[in-house]
């Protein structure tokens, strides 16, 4: 009987994974030159390879708030900056490149990603997108599968607050976040089955995938919402890379204090229909803040904005200083009612051109100014 191990994690602990998009400065197409940048980094645990070269991931420390992880991030991102600077690249969030083709894109010459590619064949390069993964930490893989049912009517929140991606190649998708797009093909990608309720049945069912040749490893269960056994954590994989690094801490703050509430109440799982649960992520994908949102609990269809602002205040009752400052934070970018997609299109409609879009996207993740480093070429 296979035994995959849970290693407990101080509660609600908090880290994040950001799929960064490397920039050619002279041209703004995505670049390829991801293994030099991260090798003279020099620090595998906060820069890692991805599956293209076109693709850097910074990967935070364990904290216990959003904001010294933020710190962090900041401080990892700058360094990273430079370096980039120095190969006449630059570093941005957002979801997808604005223009970039699926085949020009290098799959990373290691071992794990050359299987990947033989597999998925060209959804491999198709999946050349950008997100953020929030990892919070639990103390038990009970616990973990828990919210892997509870997290699940909360998803179409961190899809609008994280969107990014409204253009593929070149053309408005009509999507506030078109990501997902490229991911939705692979085998296992979805939502944790329904009769897995328990560490010890999740188990079961690694050991009969991989007995059966559905998946290799555990790493090939592609749901949105994860366990992640070696690092004691519940993993949400919904979100498109922030353009801020500030933004991306504050988007796994509010996973923190959600996590905190569903784990504090523990209500019975009451899972929604399929069809539920994909048209409040269709929505949200496709609308943003003004998609419509089933609430299958309360059998009721209202605005996605007005689910979010009920679930905001809900989380006060139990939510510390820190924690209301996050909360404060979600409240006033939600009234805002425009997220990075919106602001990526009024960019365009007040006629700025691609690569002046991806020159300010640039900016926003790690302003030119702290860059000492300079270059004689840059996108124009």
């Amino acid at each position: 009987m296979l035994d995959i191990p849970f290693t407990s994690s101080p509660s609600h602990s908090l880290g994040i994974e950001l799929e960064l998009q490397l920039i050619d400065l002279l041209s703004g197409d995505l670049a390829d030159k991801g293994i030099e940048i991260i090798s003279q980094y020099n620090d595998e645990r906060h820069v890692k390879k991805e599956l293209t070269l076109s693709t850097i991931e910074l990967n935070s420390s364990v904290h216990a708030t959003p904001f010294t992880l933020f710190d962090e991030i900041n401080h990892i991102a700058r360094k990273l900056a430079e370096i980039a600077a120095s190969k006449n690249c630059g570093l941005c969030g957002g979801g997808r490149h604005f223009s970039s083709n699926w085949k020009d894109q290098i799959i990373t010459p290691t071992e794990r990603y050359r299987e990947v590619h033989e597999h998925l064949g060209f959804l491999a390069k198709l999946s050349c997108v950008f997100g953020q993964h929030i990892h919070i930490g639990v103390p038990s893989g009970d616990d973990a599968i828990y919210l892997c049912h509870a997290l699940i009517p909360y998803l179409p929140h961190f899809i609008a607050f994280s969107a990014s991606s409204p253009y593929y190649q070149s053309e408005d998708t009509l999507f506030s976040s078109s990501r997902f797009s490229a991911l939705n093909s692979f085998p296992t990608f979805g939502y944790i089955e329904r009769d897995v309720r328990t560490w010890r049945q999740f188990v079961d069912y690694v050991d009969e995938c991989v007995n059966l040749g559905v998946i290799h490893c555990l790493k090939d269960i592609y749901w949105e919402i994860r366990p992640k056994p070696e690092f004691g954590t519940v993993e949400i994989r919904v979100c498109d890379t922030p353009l801020t690094l500030f933004h991306a801490a504050m988007l796994g703050g509010y996973a923190q204090v959600l996590v905190k509430f569903l784990l504090k109440n523990r209500a019975p799982i009451t899972q929604a229909n399929d069809a539920v649960t994909y048209a409040n992520t269709f929505h949200a994908q496709r609308y943003g803040f003004d998609g419509d949102y089933i609430d299958s609990g309360q059998r009721q269809s209202l605005k996605l904005k007005q689910h979010i602002k009920k679930t905001l205040e809900q989380l006060r009752d139990c939510a510390d200083a820190n924690e209301n400052k996050i909360l404060n934070y979600m409240t006033s970018y939600l009234e805002q009612g425009i997220n990075d997609a919106g602001q990526l299109r009024r960019m365009a409609q007040r006629g700025m051109t691609e690569s002046s879009i991806i020159r300010t996207m640039m900016n926003l993740l790690a302003p030119a100014e702290h860059i000492t480093h300079k270059t004689p070429q840059t996108i124009k």
